[in-house]
C-alpha cells in the first residue's frame, strides 16, 4: 500500500484546497489508483485534514503574539511555542510511521522537499522583505544582521543566538529574526528525526516500545533542562536549545506512536491496514464511553493547566526550567488527544476566526516579530517613553495590523500557490500570468503588474544587500558601555595624588554633629558631597553606561564597572581596589541588575569594604524576577549595618522610564545624568552619618 498526497486535478476546487494538508494527516480510507507512473491496483490512501489542528494552532499563535506584545499581562504566553511543538512531533511522527508501515520504507527526500515547500517560501520572502525594511530604519535593528541571515539559511538560528549571547527577552536589542529559534529547532528535528523512526521501526526490539523510548527521550531532555539551567542568570541557552528543548517534540511524537504503532512484518499487511485506522476518532483505543470520558477530562485538565501557565509562568523564572515547561508539554499533549480522539471538539475549534488564525498561523508567527522589532524602531521617537517591559499601544496597533496583512497575502499568493504545485508549478503559473497575451500591442516581455513585480523583488534585494554591508556592529547601548569602559579605565589610571599616597586608607571626613544647645529652630547647615577623589564606585554595565556622567559630576573618582558584574563577583572587585590603593573612604556598590543576592552575599560584600569606609548601595533596575528581590536585600543589609546608605535607581526609573535606553536595563546619556544624581544623593546622606561601618 502506498501512502501519497494527491494534488488537486486543473480546474477542480476540492475541500480544504490550497491547505497545508501534508501537515495534517487523517486516514479516510483506500481508493484504487491505476493512473498513469502508478503500479495497477496499488492502493492509495487519502490524508486529508484533521479537526481540530488549526483550533489549536491559533491558539497557540495567538499567545505567543500576546506575550511579546503585554508581557506583564501574559508573561507565560511563551508556552504557545510548546504547543506548536507538540504538534509538529505528532503530525511529523504520524507521516513517517504510516509511510514506512504502509510501504516499507521512509522516502527521505520526498520528506524533506516536503518540508522544504513548506517551511522555506514564507521564511524567504519574511527574511528578505524585514531585511529591507531593516534597511530603511537603519541603527540598532541591523546589528547582527549577518549572522541572524546567516542561521535563517542554514536552520540555526537558536545555536547562532547561543554564541553571538544573544537572549530571548532581549537583551542590548531585540534581534529581528529572534523569534526564528523554535523554526530551527523544528527544523534540525525535521532533518535528524525520520533517521530515528526508520529505526523504531526497523529494529523489532523497539517496535512495541517505541512510545515509551521516545517518551524516555523527553524525559532525557528535559532532565537536562533542569541541569543545565542556573538561577538567577539569563536562561536562554537552555531554552533553546535543541537538546535541552526536544521534549515537546517528543512528547507529540510519543503520542503518534500510541496511536499509530510501527507494524509487524510478520502480520502482514492485513494487519498493516487494520492498525492505519488507529488514529481515526473513536478508534480502537477510545471505543467506550468511559474511556471517552477519560480522554475528555483529561484534555480539560490539561488546557487548565495550558491558562494557568500562560497567566503565571514567566520565561525567567526557576518554575520554567524546573519542570514547568515539561508540564506544560504533556498538558498540551492531553488537549492534542482529546482533538484527535473526540472529532466533535475539533469541529467546534476550527470554526470561525480560530480556523482562519489557524490556516494562517505559520505566516502570523514569521512575520509578527519582526514587525514588532521595526514597528518600536521606527516609532520610538513618536510614541515616546512608555513603562519598561511593556509597549506602546501605537506600536501595538501597527504590528497587529501589518502582521495580519502580511500573512494574509503570503499564505494566499506564497505558501498555498506553492503547496498546491510545487515551487516550479507555482513559477511557472507565476510567470505565465505575468506575461503578456498573443496579440497585445508592444514588444512588451511582462504586464505592468510583472515589471511592478520584478522591480519591487529588485528593490528589496538592493536594500538588504545594503543593510548587511552597511550594518553597524554594536548597538547603540554596547557603544555607550565602551564608551564608559574608556572613561572608566581613565579613572583607574589618573596620577596617584588622587588616592592615598603610601596606600593606607583615608578616615572619612565626619561633619560635627549638630550642637545640642543649638536652638530648635536653627537648621543644620547642608551636608556636601565628598569630593570626587574620596570616592570608589565598583558597579555593573548600569555604571558603566554612566561612567562619563559619574566622572564630570565626581571628578578624580575611581570607577570600576563590568558588564553582567553580579553580587557574587562584588568582595572580588573591592579586594582589587584595595590591592591598587584605590579603596577610598565612600564606596559606592552598584550591582543589583543581574543577579540574585542572598543577607549572607550582601553581608560578605559588606565585609569585603572592610571597616572605615561609608556605603552606598544602589538599587538595581531590570524587568527580571530576581531584581525586586535583590533590593529588597540591598535595603535589608542597609538596616543591619551602620553607616550604609541606600541610593534608590530603581525608584529613579519607575519616577521616569524615559531614562532607559532601548533595552529597558541600561540609562541613555540624559537617564545616565539622572544615575549620577541619585549617586550623588547618596553619598551626601552617608557623609550626614554620624559614625562609619564596623
Amino acid at each position: 500500500m502506498t501512502t501519497t498526497y494527491e494534488a488537486p486535478r486543473p480546474g477542480t476546487t476540492p475541500a480544504g484546497a490550497g491547505r497545508p494538508t501534508l501537515e495534517e494527516p487523517r486516514v479516510v480510507g483506500h481508493v484504487r489508483a491505476p493512473g498513469a507512473g502508478r503500479r495497477p491496483g496499488r492502493p492509495t490512501v487519502r490524508y486529508r485534514r484533521m479537526p481540530g489542528l488549526d483550533g489549536l494552532r491559533a491558539l497557540a499563535v495567538v499567545v505567543v503574539v500576546a506575550f511579546h506584545l503585554a508581557p506583564a499581562t501574559f508573561p507565560g504566553g511563551y508556552v504557545g511555542v510548546d504547543v506548536f511543538f507538540v504538534l509538529s512531533g505528532f503530525l511529523i511522527t504520524t507521516l513517517l510511521v504510516r509511510e514506512h508501515r504502509d510501504r516499507h520504507h521512509v522516502g527521505l527526500r520526498s520528506f524533506w522537499a516536503r518540508r522544504a515547500r513548506r517551511l522555506l517560501p514564507a521564511l524567504g520572502l519574511v527574511v528578505a522583505v524585514c531585511t529591507a525594511a531593516a534597511a530603511v530604519v537603519g541603527g540598532d535593528v541591523l546589528v547582527g544582521i549577518g549572522p541572524q541571515l546567516l542561521g535563517a539559511a542554514t536552520f540555526t538560528s537558536n545555536w547562532v543566538d547561543v554564541a553571538s549571547g544573544a537572549t530571548y527577552s532581549g537583551a542590548l536589542l531585540p534581534h529581528l529574526f529572534g523569534n526564528l529559534w523554535s523554526l530551527a529547532v523544528e527544523e534540525q528535528f525535521y532533518l535528524l528525526w525520520p533517521l530515528v523512526v526508520v529505526l523504531l521501526c526497523v529494529v523489532r526490539p523497539l517496535r512495541r516500545r517505541a512510545p515509551w523510548i521516545v517518551a524516555g527521550l523527553g524525559l532525557a531532555s528535559a532532565a537536562l533542562m533542569a541541569l543545565l539551567y542556573t538561577p538567577g542568570t539569563d536562561p536562554t541557552r537552555v531554552y533553546v536549545g535543541t537538546d535541552t528543548h526536544l521534549f515537546a517534540l517528543m512528547a507529540g511524537a510519543a503520542l503518534a506512536l500510541w496511536h499509530v504503532r510501527p507494524a509487524q512484518r510478520t502480520d502482514g499487511d492485513a494487519r498493516a491496514g487494520a492498525d492505519a485506522h488507529a488514529l481515526l476518532p473513536g478508534g480502537p483505543r477510545v471505543r467506550t464511553a468511559r474511556g471517552r470520558l477519560a480522554v475528555l477530562v483529561a484534555g480539560a485538565v490539561g488546557a487548565v493547566v495550558l491558562g494557568a501557565a500562560v497567566a503565571t509562568m514567566r520565561w525567567d523564572g526557576a518554575l520554567a526550567y524546573r519542570g514547568g515547561l515539561l508540564v506544560c508539554a504533556v498538558a498540551a499533549t492531553a488537549v492534542l488527544n482529546a482533538v484527535v480522539c473526540l472529532p466533535g471538539i475539533g469541529t467546534q475549534l476550527d470554526r470561525g476566526p480560530l480556523g482562519w488564525v489557524g490556516r494562517r498561523s505559520y505566516g502570523l508567527y514569521l512575520w509578527h516579530w519582526p514587525v514588532l522589532v521595526l514597528a518600536a524602531a521606527a516609532l520610538g521617537t513618536v510614541v515616546g517613553p512608555v513603562t519598561p517591559g511593556t509597549v506602546h499601544p501605537l506600536v501595538v496597533v501597527v504590528t497587529l495590523a501589518v502582521t495580519a496583512v502580511a500573512a494574509a497575502l503570503s499564505f494566499r499568493y506564497v505558501e498555498r500557490p506553492v503547496l498546491r504545485r510545487g515551487l516550479r508549478g507555482a513559477a511557472r503559473d507565476l510567470a505565465r500570468r505575468l506575461q503578456p497575451t498573443p496579440g497585445e500591442a508592444g514588444p512588451r516581455v511582462l504586464t505592468r503588474r510583472g515589471w511592478a513585480l520584478a522591480s519591487s523583488c529588485a528593490l528589496v534585494v538592493g536594500l538588504s544587500a545594503a543593510g548587511v554591508v552597511n550594518a553597524p556592529t554594536t548597538t547603540s547601548v554596547e557603544q555607550q558601555i565602551a564608551a564608559g569602559e574608556q572613561v572608566a579605565r581613565a579613572t583607574q589610571a589618573a596620577p596617584e595624588a588622587a588616592a592615598p599616597a603610601d596606600g593606607a586608607e583615608q578616615d572619612p571626613v565626619v561633619p560635627p554633629a549638630p550642637s545640642p544647645e543649638a536652638a530648635p529652630d536653627e537648621e543644620a547647615a547642608p551636608v556636601a558631597p565628598p569630593t570626587g577623589d574620596q570616592v570608589t564606585v565598583v558597579g555593573d554595565s548600569v555604571t558603566l553606561a554612566s561612567a562619563p556622567a559619574l566622572a564630570a559630576a565626581l571628578p578624580g573618582a575611581y570607577v570600576d564597572g563590568a558588564v553582567s558584574r553580579q553580587v557574587k563577583d562584588g568582595p572580588a572587585a573591592l579586594a582589587a581596589a584595595r590591592d591598587a590603593g584605590a579603596l577610598r573612604p565612600y564606596v559606592v556598590v552598584s550591582l543589583g541588575t543581574n543577579s540574585t543576592a542572598s543577607a549572607a552575599a550582601m553581608d560578605e560584600l559588606l565585609a569585603a569594604v572592610g571597616p572605615g569606609h561609608r556605603v552606598v548601595l544602589v538599587t538595581g533596575y531590570a524587568d527580571r524576577p530576581w531584581v525586586p528581590g535583590t533590593n529588597a536585600e540591598i535595603v535589608a543589609a542597609a538596616s543591619r549595618h551602620p553607616g550604609v546608605v541606600v541610593a534608590d535607581w530603581s525608584a529613579a526609573v519607575a519616577a521616569d522610564p524615559s531614562v532607559l535606553g532601548p533595552d529597558g536595563v541600561h540609562p541613555t546619556a540624559a537617564g545616565a545624568t539622572t544615575y549620577t544624581t541619585v549617586v550623588v544623593d547618596g553619598l551626601v546622606r552617608a557623609a550626614a552619618l554620624g559614625s562609619a561601618t564596623s
